[in-house]
């Protein structure tokens, strides 16, 4: 297996091109989300940067990790860029080298190398933490209790998602029959939101699977899938889960994979084996699909009912799943089918919320600055409903809705076509 160190994250000489390419046109900072008018704060300052360091014109300082950090890794830079350099992965590369310089902070190293790889211990201290939700009603906007949030780094007005409910895998067997005859095996992979905060959407998806005559294969075994490890420059915690994954994913043999998270599908996808090459994946990359792609294919010309007076309904678009697994048509269609002219488009659908996973957490402010124009676009459609492909998406609007008094809802595209979705018998 390929053990490369975290500076040679493309190999020296494949960043060293991704840097040396850059034009210095500037087409990246038109479409930064996080671009604030100064230089610095650019794509192209970040590709600058990574240059010098490479190039021993300057040390790994902790000014130019925190211009690192400063990313949401939403890939609008990449898309954009003529040269086809692709200052997102260039940012995570330079984080990578900055976590084996000075090392991962220890609270992040013990979630990333002991929580998420152990999914059942997780579970446990999600139910703790959903106790202790519970008992103090910490939820509640006007609980004085709020004013410890910004000593742990949190907005005092965060919505805090319900936790310490009961998982998706505690819910569900791990082989679960069609409804009617089987026409496909699939492995469902939920990813960490799905399967221990938003059960719900889980539950949709393996309805949906199963209306379509899919046997559903959900190994209790599965763990994080690694984005927001190697998102943090910790590179070889992210492939021990990787590599866990992936032998579970060759064992179970199934037809198709599919995924309800825009970057679950874009790590398993492209990422296990472009980032942290592991080769071991590559018979899975052909496999993976988006849920929305999946109903697309299977999905009967009558099988989908009309949802009359559901209310006004718009889409976003999740960055990794419209710029990284490229599924955007297929939900619109979908949606169309399902809602007619009840469904309309925004302007910027495929611009970031601000949530950028992790992103929100540890820079809530700036993540509500970017979050800004995706809420002027929503409130220009008149709808009331937002539906998205991923959980992040889900938990940074309904946050945002929140911090602005607004009372929208946010829905999964999974929960949607599952209301609408006749089965296939």
């Amino acid at each position: 297996m390929d053990e490369r160190r975290p500076q040679d994250l493309f190999s020296i000489d494949k960043l060293d091109q991704l840097v040396t390419s850059c034009m210095k046109c500037g087409f990246c900072k038109a479409v930064c989300p996080l671009f604030s008018g100064s230089e610095t704060t650019s794509p192209r300052a970040k590709v600058r940067l990574a240059k010098a360091v490479l190039h021993r014109e300057l040390e790994t300082t902790p000014g130019i990790e925190a211009q690192m950090q400063r990313c949401l890794n939403c890939r609008a830079c990449a898309a954009e860029c003529p040269s086809g350099v692709e200052p997102n992965k260039v940012a995570l590369a330079m984080r990578a080298v900055y976590a084996e310089k000075c090392g991962m902070h220890p609270l992040k190293r013990l979630v990333f190398r002991v929580g998420l790889a152990k999914p059942r211990l997780m579970a446990w201290v999600l139910k703790a933490l959903g106790f202790l939700e519970q008992v103090t009603a910490i939820e509640l906007q006007n609980n004085p209790l709020r004013c410890v949030l910004p000593l742990l780094g949190l907005r005092r007005d965060k919505d805090l998602p319900v936790l310490g409910r009961r998982s998706l895998m505690s819910r569900l067997p791990e082989r679960i029959p069609p409804l009617g005859k089987r026409t496909t095996t699939v492995l469902y992979f939920p990813g960490c939101a799905v399967n221990f905060i938003y059960p719900e959407i889980g539950l949709a998806v393996v309805s949906i699977l199963r209306k379509l005559g899919a046997e559903v294969i959900l190994p209790h075994d599965l763990v994080c899938c690694s984005t927001p490890v190697f998102n943090s420059g910790d590179l070889e915690g992210a492939r021990v889960l990787a590599r866990k994954n992936v032998q579970i994913m060759l064992d179970a043999n199934a037809e198709a994979i599919v995924t309800s998270c825009g970057s679950c599908g874009l790590t398993i996808k492209h990422e296990w084996v472009e980032l942290l090459g592991l080769n071991e994946a590559k018979p899975l990359s052909q496999k993976v699909m988006d849920i929305a792609e999946f109903v697309a294919q299977y999905v009967a010309p009558s099988g989908l009912k009309t949802l009359e007076d559901f209310g006004r309904v718009t889409y976003h678009d999740s960055c990794h799943l419209r710029r990284g697994m490229g599924v955007y048509v297929e939900p619109r269609e979908l949606l169309t089918a399902i809602l007619g002219d009840q469904f309309v488009e925004m302007e910027q659908a495929d611009r970031c919320c601000g949530g950028g996973g992790t992103f929100s957490l540890f820079h809530p402010d700036l993540s509500q600055e970017v979050a800004e124009t995706k809420v002027s676009c929503i409130l220009q459609t008149g709808a009331h409903t937002i539906a998205t492909g991923c959980p992040a998406c889900i938990m940074q609007l309904r946050d945002s809705f929140v911090h602005r008094g607004m009372r929208h809802n946010v829905v999964h595209t999974a929960e949607i076509i599952n209301y609408a979705l006749q089965p296939n018998v």
